[in-house]
């Protein structure tokens, strides 16, 4: 395999190969990573790892790409420039122009006859941590910093707090994981406004109420995006397999117990564990988890589930999504199919089990906290874009705090924004199962619609117009 190093200038090279020694020759991540004596790692992925090494000379972060691991991959590089080498280019383009970017030092690509197998970043380490990981900093000044590095042309496509680093003791900024960025000599406003509002996600500044809105946007179609990730293998989720079944799991939650629930799922719906025997799905639990199977019902269901997604996938993404969103439900745990022939004959999902809950409809007493708390869960949950066609009390769960927890996601919905008809009609699901209970007063009816709208952004008097 041969081996194509660029160095910046003073850069010894030998240094730069002495932190890909570990290896041992044998071109694995796993040999070298996981020895407890070898480089922190970052990140990991299947085609990704980052690597943290300190040397007598200096701490670097070593980004490496496999794309071996792809089909077809390394051959496209024939053609144009690796991730490693737009970067690498990248960076010297914003130095010159006065653009704060961390310090490469070194890119590296390592080419077979089968085309570029791997490519390899080298940066210096910056004495700094990253935004939304430092203490007290003046937002006014990432602010400043921003502007000034778009007035130079910048679009930078993946601005989030990560990949700005801070020096708290100076108050020196430096951009970092320049993949996403574009240099333009006439750069789109509306671009780098996204910038901003993509950064305002998880850093609050004070922006227009324009940019507010284009901020509260790009999250939700970036979240929307990013639910896709408890499918993929990553560093959250991952596929196993337990007792002939294959799992899609989430990764650092994996334990004995939950171990004999994904070997046997079938034996843990049976006996005093189970919660609901019904024709469409079963309810069991077992420890700190709760499995609910999704069965067989009608032809025609098979059917339509041969094009899409099985309930327990839907669900299992739904339940990601609105963890995301904060939207509070039970963690999903993992998510199984049994596809024979490609007919989804049966499908599994695991959830983190709630102690003490009981169905909203068995709550007695006036219990004004509670309407609060149901009206700011289920204001949220529209406001987010979610509709649930099957909003019924037994589907929303109180614990021991009178903290309502949604659940039953397969009957959930995504499309970025709801209308006042579509919320009403979720209302109403939801009014019809608690109208004669004792906990639905006039008094806590007012409580939640006033607080409802004050979630969901939508007025009262949308919602009338919509019950007609």
């Amino acid at each position: 395999m041969k081996m194509k190093w660029e160095l910046a200038e003073g850069v010894d090279r030998s240094l730069m190969e002495s932190l890909l020694r570990g290896e041992n020759g044998t071109g694995r991540w796993t040999a070298w990573i996981d020895d407890a004596h070898g480089p922190k790692v970052i990140k990991r992925s299947p085609a990704k790892l980052v690597t943290y090494h300190e040397t007598g000379q200096g701490a670097f972060y070593v980004k490496r790409s496999r794309h071996s691991a792809f089909p077809l991959r390394p051959q496209k590089y024939w053609f144009k420039e690796c991730p490693a080498r737009w970067e690498w280019r990248l960076a010297q383009t914003m130095q010159s122009l006065g653009i704060p970017v961390v310090e490469h030092l070194a890119v590296c690509e390592k080419w077979s006859l089968t085309g570029l197998q791997e490519d390899i970043l080298v940066t210096r380490a910056f004495d700094g941590q990253p935004l939304h990981l430092a203490g007290k900093i003046d937002t006014q000044s990432v602010i400043e910093f921003v502007n000034r590095c778009h007035e130079k042309g910048m679009v930078h496509g993946d601005l989030h707090p990560a990949n700005i680093l801070v020096n708290e003791a100076t108050g020196e900024l430096r951009l970092a994981d320049l993949k996403g960025v574009c240099i333009e000599q006439n750069p789109d406003l509306a671009k780098q406004n996204a910038d901003i509002a993509y950064l305002n996600i998880h850093f609050s500044m004070p922006l227009s109420p324009e940019l507010l809105r284009v901020s509260d946007k790009e999250r939700r179609r970036k979240m929307a995006v990013r639910n896709r990730r408890c499918l993929k293998n990553n560093r959250e989720f991952g596929p196993q397999s337990h007792g002939g079944f294959q799992w899609q799991v989430r990764k650092p939650i994996v334990d004995e117990s939950l171990s004999q629930v994904l070997a046997a799922p079938d034996e843990v719906l049976t006996g005093g564990a189970l919660l609901k025997a019904g024709c469409t799905s079963t309810v069991g639990q077992s420890g700190g988890w709760v499995l609910k199977r999704y069965n067989f019902k009608k032809p025609l269901n098979l059917l339509k589930d041969f094009f899409r997604p099985t309930k327990a996938k839907r669900a299992f993404q739904m339940g990601y999504h609105l963890e995301l969103v904060n939207v509070r439900t039970p963690r999903v745990i993992a998510l199984a199919e049994h596809r024979p022939l490609g007919l989804a004959l049966r499908s599994y999902l695991v959830m983190e089990k709630i102690e003490g809950v009981t169905d909203l409809c068995d709550v007695s007493g006036d219990a004004p906290h509670l309407a609060k708390r149901l009206a700011k869960l289920i204001g949220r949950m529209h406001a987010e874009g979610f509709a649930h066609r099957d909003l019924k009390a037994s589907n929303v769960l109180v614990d021991g705090e009178q903290q309502p927890w949604l659940i039953d996601l397969d009957g959930l919905s995504y499309s970025g924004s709801i209308s006042a008809k579509v919320a009403v009609s979720n209302l109403n699901r939801l009014e019809r199962g608690l109208r004669s209970k004792s906990f639905f007063t006039k008094e806590n009816r007012i409580r939640f619609l006033r607080h409802y709208c004050r979630v969901s952004g939508l007025r009262p008097a949308e919602l009338r117009v919509a019950q007609k």
